[in-house]
């Protein structure tokens, strides 16, 4: 098995190997938060959090590429 590929993961979905992909894969998982009836006070905290660190990555992110010698 490929370290890329974890275990977890079906045949044709592989973990991103660099940030920009990393991205763009936690805005697929870490969707805005839609709370639905019937969710648990902590079910709409968890997934606001998800979103919230994948909102700060991507925040960082830009910021690495706006300063010289970056990447």
């Amino acid at each position: 098995m490929s370290r890329h590929q974890p275990a977890a993961h079906g045949v044709r979905d592989t973990f991103p190997t660099n940030v920009p992909d990393l991205i763009k894969w936690l805005d697929t998982f870490c969707p805005e938060p839609m709370p639905r009836p019937g969710q648990t006070i902590e079910e709409v905290m968890f997934a606001a959090g998800r979103r919230d660190l994948a909102r700060q990555l991507k925040k960082q992110f830009e910021r690495s590429l706006e300063r010289p010698n970056a990447l």
